[in-house]
Formats: structure tokens, C-alpha cells, sequence
């Protein structure tokens, strides 16, 4: 049921200007970030009727420090369409002062019978007014009024004040009050986004957005002479600055991000910290309102999606630390985290610069990271990118003690006039991250100039989120958890490392011992297969083999290899990994891990481990090198004499089969034979090739190996026939078959 009000007496005026503007329902205004349901019944709520069926009453209100927000409900109970035109409201105190109410919205005033509407208001009050000696006084307008009104009741505001209402969700600031020469309707809504605590450069730093709504009729910059600071439960105050936004003009019913930086101690409490709007008079700080920051301090857990912050409207991108790994090792903490980006919306959102940095303990210090990776400048709906921060933490940090800050690179922001210049930190700034100090402080090279009573900061880089690392876990040993792996098959590795339209599989692994230089060398053979519709570039894998230990061996790639590869082709590339003599696992398995280590600023990603082993060489007569096969059907060793040397020959007989149609070129392994004598001294060499001018053929053919003397002859001699591949490492030898 709906309590009556009774009509009321004459309060305070104000002017019929303030007023007018109060019920302007036609002005362009914008929309109160809190939404206001219509309520579906009223029990026990007090109205203002203007009939026996349709009343006003109010619907929800808010109560900051400099500002109230409410909503008035119009009933039409009638058979015919009201116009809230031809009503207003204004808020009154106790004390018989009223103040001007102005609509945060556009609307045309028009209830059809039977309907109702909610129209929201916000008026700029001083400080101290509390809710319970507030009301919102209804009026109609009428010209024989000396104050042009006819009131009809009031609605007590503490009759919709609810628990956890008290606090506005936004503070209105009227502009005039820093500027007369702007528009009476001259206001901006500051709502708190989110805020983070960082270091830079061994000092710590608090990052606060606010989003900045124009309410007014024209377009607004925020004035020079408003200013900002934090005040924390002690009453201690801290002077913040504008990072970004301050210089941007905001359109009427939109808003704008602006980006304060307070330098603060490192033991400041977060808890019953505000930020306050203020401005100076003269000599005095005049303060036009406050905002609560405990729900905006936003760090984020392992895991847990986070919205983007600073995104424009209709934008719906988030951030999430996917996971965190570390190990810890001679030099330091080796940690790795994960940082996936999606658009969860349903129009293309831009990728953003970012870049990272690893803070811990209370001293202020951080180590920076990196991505370089590069990627598409836009996410489009439902899609995700993935960015991998690596870095080297002192001995004895505890990673899951730390915080990953996320950093997105900035543009500079300017505010008002003056010629004061000033700095704040130092360094500098390369790409898109800080530079590491020797306390391992991370500077990001910003400046500070001073403009009147407003400061303006061009910093290289903002940030966006922190991440709680807790719940870190310890690396483990890529052999243990690689998987399985057929050779021949599609090797499973990220678009980062190779483009989605190449196939790799790794065809061969084979090892040949050689005790005289302490090490054996492993030889990989790799397909890449275009399947793509263009010419795309040959990647360059960086890989390793992993044994059972723990012991990585890395992969060098051939001397040579083309540089593109064209539609529909495969091409082979070998890579040789330098093992160790002594026996490192019972049965020659390793995982090969292929890696990215160009797009990390430490360190390396992996794209993929797999569990792989060494191939035992052929016993019989048929011989592998990919893409050929060679049987040896006969073969004969024998000598001759002429003119004083001696030679020796090797008569094969040979099936020589192209297995499979790839490409393979002049950088493609050769075959060499080496003359061994009784001491197991090589006596002369003989290289061949499987293509190109003289190349070996199926059928008869002779190798000889000229120039010996004769105490070089006799009948020990042995010719071992050797898969040769030129690696920046040096010559790479497999042994393929033994002649004597």
C-alpha cells in the first residue's frame, strides 16, 4: 500500500533558472551508472499522489560525501497519458536549504495510462549532509506562484537509503565550482576502477582508474585546478598524479578512463583508504568529494579471469594468469608464467602492447619480462593470445610469494599550462618493458612536467592487472612429461613456433660413437610439409633432446637450408645434437623438446615434448637416408699400383630407391668413405653424393681412394661408409655400413 504525503508549505527557493534546468527531460544527459528497476508493487511506501491512482515516490537513492543520486518513480493510475514535464523535483534539508536536482538521463517525460516510469536525478550537496535530513520535494509548476511552483510533498530520502547504499557508487562533481566561465550543467561522474599497488625503480607506487562521465550538454575537459589524492585510515594523504586521460575532451553522455599514480610508502594500509577530489582555494584545500577504494584494490589469483582494465564500451576482453612454473637452479628462480588474453565479447576487440615484471618482498624490487612475439592487432570474438613472461628471480625468493604485473604500453596525457619541469624515477624504457637496475628494480623512464596545479606523466607503460602467484608449481623434468610420439608422425606444436599451415614430423634420429673426438653425434631429419595456398618461410626450430636426468642437448641446424618453401612441397632439414660418449640412458630415449626463444626476454617457451629414441642402424643390406634407400646388392675391396701410389677401389653394387618426393637440395648430407688401416688410422677419404653432377646410382660403381704409400698398404684395410652433414658445430658423421 502506498502511504499518502500531505501538501507542504514553501521551502527555500532557488532561482526559476536552477529549477527549469531540473526538469529539462528533454536534455541530453547521461544515464546514472546504476541501473533502477520498476517495482511490480509498492507495500508499505510512502508517495505523493496527484490523483486517487497515480502518485510519485521514490525508487532507490545513493549518499556520497558531496552528492546524492536518486530515482523518482512517476504512476500513471490514469485512463489517459501524464507528462512529468509539467512536474519537478529539488532536494531539501532540515535546515530549509534546497538544492537544484539535475536528470542523469534522456527522456520525453510521457506515462501512458497504466504504465510507469523511473526518471534519475543526482544533486551536488556540501559536506555533512546526512540521509536522514534529506528529502526530495515534489512540485508542479505554476506561474502564479511567486516561486513558479506548487508543492505537493516530500519524500523522505532515508526511507529508500538501504544497507550498503550509503556509499554512492559515484561522485558527481559540478565543474563551475573550478570554473565559472563553464556551463551550469557542467558535471562529470568520477566511478573508481580498479586499483593496483607496484614498484618502479625501487619505489612504490599505487595505479588508480576512473572512469570520468560528462552529464553535461557540451563536451568538458577534466579543469586543471582538480585535483586528486589518497588518504589512508591514519589520515595521511598522498598526492596522485595523472598518467593518462587528463587532456582528453569528453563528449556529453560519454565517459572517459583517466589513470591517477600516487607515489605512496611501502607500508601504507590499504584498508579505509579513499581518494578525495579536492581543489585550493587560495591557501586552503577545498574538498569535493571522496570514493571508498576497498572494493576497487584488485589483485588477481592464479586461474581467476579478470576484466581488461581501461576498455572502451562494448568491449569484453579478459586476462588471466593460466599458470605459473619455476625451478630453481644455480643462478636463481627461473620462473615462467602463462598470461591468456580472450575476447569473451562479440565484436573485435584490439591486442594490446604488454609487456611484465616480477615484484616481491617489501624493498621495491621487480625484474622485468617480455613477449615479443608477434601477433594479429586485433582478437576476434571468442578468440585467445597467449603470452609467455620469463625471468631469472634472485636465490632464496619465494615464487609463490610474488606478483606478475601486467603492463600495457601508454601514450603520454597532458594537462593544463605552466612551465615547471620536474622528474619522477629514472631510466630507460626499451620495447615494451623497464630496465633492470642493478638492485633489480625495474624503471620504465617516465618523466614529470608540473602545469599549474596539475602534473602531467608521459610513462612508457601502465598497469593493467597483478597476479598473485600462489600456487606456483616446481617445473618438472621435460622427459617425464612428454608424450608419446610415432616417428612420421604430425609433430603437435603452437602456431608461435611454426605457421598453422606446416606440417612437422621428425623422420629419422639416428647416433654414431666417435671415441677419438669424446662425444657421439645425434642426427635429426625433418619433413616440413606446406600445406598452405603461398610461399611461406622455412622456420628455423630451436630444439634439444632431454635425457632422463634432466640434461639438455641442443639441436644444430644444417649449414645451409632454403629459406621458403612453396605450396604444396615437403622439404627435409637435419639437425645434429652433440651426446656424450657414456651411456646417459638403459635405452637411448630422450624427449625432444622444440622451443621459442626469440619471443621471451629469457629463456624459452616450449611448443611441444615428445618422447623419441635413438634408431639402432640396419644389420642387413638395406641402408636408410631419408628421402633415399640403398641396398647393397655386392661389394669388393682391391688395390692398384701406377706410377709409384697406390690406390684403392671399392666396387659396389647398389639398388638406390627415392623413397618419397620431397625437396632437397644442394645443402642435403653427402656420403663419404673412409679408408681405415690395421692401426685404425684413416688412410684417405672419398666423398660422394645421392644427387647432383656424379652422383651414386643403382648399379655398378667404383670409389677410389688414390695417393697412398706403400708402407700405407696392407691387408687390415677397412672402408666405413658415413652419412655427412655440415653443422655449425662442425661435420656430423653416421656411420652406414662397414666394407673389408
Amino acid at each position: 500500500m502506498i502511504r499518502q504525503l500531505t501538501s507542504i508549505g514553501l521551502r527555500s527557493k532557488n532561482s526559476l533558472k536552477q529549477t527549469r534546468l531540473a526538469v529539462l527531460l528533454t536534455g541530453s544527459l547521461l544515464a546514472a551508472s546504476w541501473a533502477v528497476p520498476a517495482p511490480s508493487a509498492h507495500a508499505a511506501s510512502e508517495g505523493v499522489f496527484i490523483s486517487k491512482d497515480s502518485y510519485f515516490m521514490l525508487n532507490r537513492a545513493s549518499l556520497s560525501s558531496s552528492s546524492l543520486q536518486f530515482s523518482v518513480l512517476f504512476h500513471n493510475g490514469e485512463n489517459q497519458t501524464l507528462d512529468f514535464n509539467k512536474y519537478g523535483v529539488r532536494v531539501t534539508d532540515s535546515a530549509g536549504h534546497s538544492y537544484t536536482a539535475n536528470l542523469s538521463e534522456k527522456k520525453s517525460g510521457i506515462v501512458n495510462g497504466g504504465q510507469e516510469e523511473s526518471f534519475r536525478f543526482y544533486a551536488n550537496l556540501p559536506a555533512g549532509e546526512s540521509a536522514a535530513d534529506l528529502k526530495v520535494d515534489v512540485f508542479r509548476w505554476d506561474y502564479n506562484q511567486s516561486d513558479f511552483m506548487n508543492h505537493l510533498g516530500e519524500l523522505p530520502i532515508a526511507s529508500v537509503i538501504q544497507d550498503g547504499q550509503l556509499e554512492a557508487p559515484e561522485e558527481i562533481i559540478s565543474l563551475r565550482t573550478l570554473d565559472s566561465t563553464l556551463a551550469n550543467d557542467a558535471s562529470l561522474a568520477f566511478q573508481l576502477g580498479q586499483s593496483v599497488r607496484v614498484t618502479e625503480n625501487g619505489k612504490w607506487y599505487m595505479y588508480t582508474q576512473v572512469a570520468a562521465k560528462n552529464l553535461g550538454s557540451s563536451s568538458v575537459k577534466v579543469p586543471a585546478g582538480l585535483l586528486a589524492r589518497l588518504v589512508d585510515a591514519n589520515g595521511l594523504k598522498y598526492t596522485a598524479t595523472v598518467a593518462s586521460g587528463a587532456d582528453t575532451a569528453i563528449l556529453p553522455n560519454q565517459s572517459d578512463t583517466l589513470t591517477l599514480k600516487t607515489l605512496i610508502s611501502k607500508g601504507m594500509p590499504t584498508s579505509g583508504l579513499t581518494l578525495e577530489y579536492y581543489y585550493l582555494n587560495q591557501s586552503e584545500d577545498v574538498s569535493l568529494g571522496t570514493l571508498g577504494m576497498n572494493s576497487s584494490l584488485n589483485t588477481v589469483a592464479l586461474g581467476v579471469k579478470q576484466s581488461y582494465a581501461g576498455q572502451q564500451d562494448g568491449e569484453n576482453v579478459t586476462a588471466k594468469a593460466s599458470s605459473s612454473t619455476y625451478s630453481i637452479q644455480a643462478d636463481g628462480v627461473h620462473v615462467q608464467t602463462v598470461v591468456t588474453l580472450s575476447n569473451d565479447g562479440d565484436a573485435v576487440a584490439p591486442v594490446p602492447s604488454l609487456a611484465a615484471s616480477y615484484q616481491f618482498g617489501d624493498s621495491g624490487s621487480s625484474v622485468s619480462s617480455t613477449d615479443n612475439t608477434t601477433r594479429s592487432g586485433f582478437l576476434a570474438p571468442k578468440e585467445t593470445a597467449t603470452y609467455y613472461f620469463n625471468a631469472t628471480l634472485p636465490t632464496g625468493v619465494d615464487p609463490n610469494a610474488a606478483q606478475l604485473v601486467l603492463w600495457q604500453k601508454a601514450a603520454a596525457s597532458t594537462a593544463g599550462s605552466g612551465t615547471t619541469t620536474g622528474s619522477t624515477g629514472s631510466g630507460s624504457t626499451t620495447g615494451n618493458s623497464g630496465a633492470t637496475t642493478g638492485s633489480g628494480s625495474t624503471t620504465t623512464g617516465n618523466s614529470t612536467t608540473t602545469t599549474g596545479n596539475s602534473t602531467t606523466t608521459t610513462s612508457g607503460q601502465q598497469p593493467v592487472a597483478v597476479f598473485l602467484l600462489k600456487g606456483a608449481s616446481e617445473a618438472q623434468n621435460g622427459f617425464t612429461t612428454a608424450v608419446n610420439y610415432v616417428l612420421g608422425t604430425k609433430l603437435a606444436l603452437g602456431s608461435s613456433v611454426v605457421n598453422p599451415n606446416l606440417d612437422v614430423s621428425l623422420i629419422e634420429l639416428h647416433a654414431h660413437e666417435n671415441d677419438d673426438l669424446g662425444y657421439k653425434t645425434a642426427i635429426a631429419k625433418y619433413k616440413i610439409t606446406n600445406n598452405g595456398t603461398s610461399t611461406l618461410a622455412l622456420p628455423d626450430l630451436q630444439n634439444e633432446l632431454i635425457d632422463n636426468k634432466g640434461n639438455a642437448y641442443t639441436g644444430s641446424r644444417q649449414s645451409a637450408a632454403a629459406t621458403q618453401i612453396t605450396p604444396g612441397s615437403s622439404y627435409v632439414v637435419s639437425y645434429s645434437y652433440l651426446l656424450p660418449n657414456k651411456e646417459t640412458t638403459a635405452d637411448d630415449s630422450f624427449a625432444l623438446n622444440v622451443y621459442d626463444d626469440k619471443s621471451v626476454s629469457e629463456g624459452n617457451v616450449s611448443a611441444g615434448t615428445f618422447k623419441v629414441a635413438l634408431q639402432g642402424e640396419e644389420t642387413g643390406d638395406t641402408i636408410a637416408i631419408y628421402p633415399f634407400s640403398l641396398k647393397v646388392n655386392d661389394s669388393s675391396i682391391g688395390w692398384t699400383y701406377s706410377g709409384g701410389t697406390y690406390s684403392y677401389v671399392l666396387q659396389l653394387d647398389m639398388d638406390i630407391t627415392h623413397e618419397d618426393q620431397v625437396i632437397i637440395d644442394s645443402n642435403f648430407s653427402k656420403i663419404q668413405f673412409e679408408m681405415v688401416d690395421s692401426l685404425g688410422r684413416i688412410v684417405g677419404t672419398q666423398d660422394a653424393s645421392l644427387m647432383g653432377t656424379g652422383k651414386l646410382t643403382s648399379g655398378s660403381q667404383r670409389v677410389t681412394i688414390s695417393g697412398l704409400k706403400n708402407e700405407q698398404v696392407n691387408n687390415g684395410i677397412v672402408v666405413n661408409m658415413y652419412e655427412v652433414i655440415n653443422t655449425p658445430n662442425g661435420t656430423a658423421k653416421r656411420l652406414l655400413k662397414q666394407f673389408k
